[in-house]
């Protein structure tokens, strides 16, 4: 995977914690399927994607990508990205990974893989 603009937006949109700003790359019927650490989700229309987003982070001090990545895969689009996440002292980080069907642009599906939120222990060990 190399740079990707669609990929480089959704990621810092996702950081940015602002669920009006990331609806505007949905289709109004978009659909998330996630598969997280805690079972998997499923939302439905641009609103509650996009809320499902920021609740992922709504608890954090600071939500920060640190690399972004795409292609398209056919008729799809592979988006992954990592975030630096803290809260206090402490500090994570998580990556996500999403294969999106497309329409005109926004994101219609988005099948996505996360990796939950593993602590950093070591400045190493983040990067």
């Amino acid at each position: 995977m190399r740079y990707h603009p669609v990929a480089a937006e959704v990621g810092a949109l996702v950081a940015a914690r602002d669920p009006e700003r990331l609806a505007t790359v949905l289709t109004e019927t978009a659909r998330l399927r996630a598969l997280l650490p805690g079972g998997p989700i499923e939302a439905r229309g641009r609103e509650d994607v996009a809320d499902r987003f920021h609740g992922f982070f709504a608890g954090f001090d600071t939500v920060e990508l640190m690399e972004a990545a795409g292609e398209a895969v056919a008729d799809r689009l592979l988006i992954h990205y990592r975030l630096h996440v803290a809260r206090g002292t402490t500090r994570w980080v998580r990556t996500q990974t999403a294969i999106c069907k497309t329409v005109d642009g926004l994101l219609a599906v988005i099948d996505l893989l996360c990796s939950g939120f593993r602590e950093v222990l070591d400045e190493h060990a983040a990067a």
